[in-house]
């Protein structure tokens, strides 16, 4: 799967000096705004994080974790068929605005960007991990923490979009800032859509071990590992959106899911690696005395039990018309 973004770049264009939005944009200083590069991150067990007082959040954001971002993203289509379930085929094709929150190294953004070249796509996120030049002209991203407020104008797009973003929101933020800020930048007659995901069901005890583990330190960090069942409420709650539809896919995680089942144990694999840092110091801090290679060696264990156990994970979206 990964190796479609790279056979994919040759397609990509370098993006024009032309700014044609900016005159729109609000002005907006960050709050947590930083003087340099090594305030703004810090490095565990050659991991790189966010290193800001109002972050909690248990990725990396280094190039690995960019990797597996590609990797998850190409995963997430494929299973769904479509990089999105609104019905806004003709009007991705006649030519829209699009908005992704959270949009990582911008997969999704790029993914579209070369489908639908009359539209344009703006990809926000607090770590500039998106693609500076290398891109197609119909894209821009901009480096942004969205609990600051989003930098663009009410009504400003026809399509809303975000994908995986319970480890960065507690459930407060979640409901009352970031789903009415976005619903605040899309315009009446536009649709907005979330895509969420749950956590590995039919765990074998040893993987369950670990991913009790990381609800408990969400928890402890204000996270709700269960926030997927919640977006259409939180949706429904603004009273902009008439009706919301929720639509979900199951996910196999392993060989015995076929060929996605093992493209979905690399990145349930690489992402509990890249937790691994913040999990162990909440394990640390526990005292249950799990070391790092105890970790390692449950992780081997946790991918024999994949087969074993039939694990899976189920993801699903949420999607609405906006009609005021």
């Amino acid at each position: 799967m990964g190796a479609n973004h790279s056979k994919n770049t040759h397609r990509l264009r370098k993006e024009s000096t032309g700014s044609d939005h900016s005159s729109n944009k609000k002005s907006l200083e960050r709050k947590t705004s930083v003087s340099s590069n090594t305030e703004k991150y810090k490095y565990i067990e050659g991991r790189r994080f966010h290193n800001l007082p109002d972050i909690h959040y248990d990725l990396p954001n280094d190039d690995d974790e960019v990797d597996r971002l590609h990797l998850e993203h190409f995963l997430i289509r494929t299973v769904w068929k479509s990089n999105y379930s609104s019905p806004i085929d003709e009007l991705l094709e006649a030519g829209c605005t699009v908005l992704d929150i959270g949009c990582g190294p911008g997969a999704w953004c790029l993914d579209m960007a070369t489908k639908y070249k009359n539209s344009k796509f703006f990809g926000l996120d607090i770590s500039p991990m998106f693609p500076k030049e290398i891109k197609p002209n119909n894209t821009i991203f901009q480096e942004c923490q969205i609990l600051d407020g989003i930098p663009y104008n009410d009504q400003s797009f026809d399509f809303c979009h975000m994908r995986f973003m319970f480890p960065s929101f507690d459930e407060s933020q979640f409901e009352n800032i970031v789903i009415r800020e976005v619903s605040r930048v899309l315009k009446v007659g536009g649709y907005l859509e979330v895509c969420e995901y749950e956590l590995c069901q039919n765990c074998g005890p040893i993987l369950q071990r670990l991913l009790d583990l990381r609800c408990e330190m969400m928890t402890n960090i204000g996270r709700n590992p269960k926030i997927a069942a919640l977006i259409g409420k939180f949706m429904e709650k603004t009273n902009l959106f008439d009706e919301v539809h929720f639509e979900e896919r199951t996910i196999g995680i392993g060989s015995w899911a076929g060929r996605i089942g093992e493209v979905a144990k690399d990145d349930v694999v690489t992402r509990m690696y890249s937790i691994k840092p913040a999990l162990m110091n909440h394990i640390n801090g526990l005292g249950i005395g799990i070391s790092s290679e105890d970790y390692d060696e449950m992780m081997r264990q946790s991918v024999d039990e994949f087969n074993e156990y039939q694990t899976y994970f189920v993801t699903c979206r949420w999607y609405g018309k906006k009609l005021k």
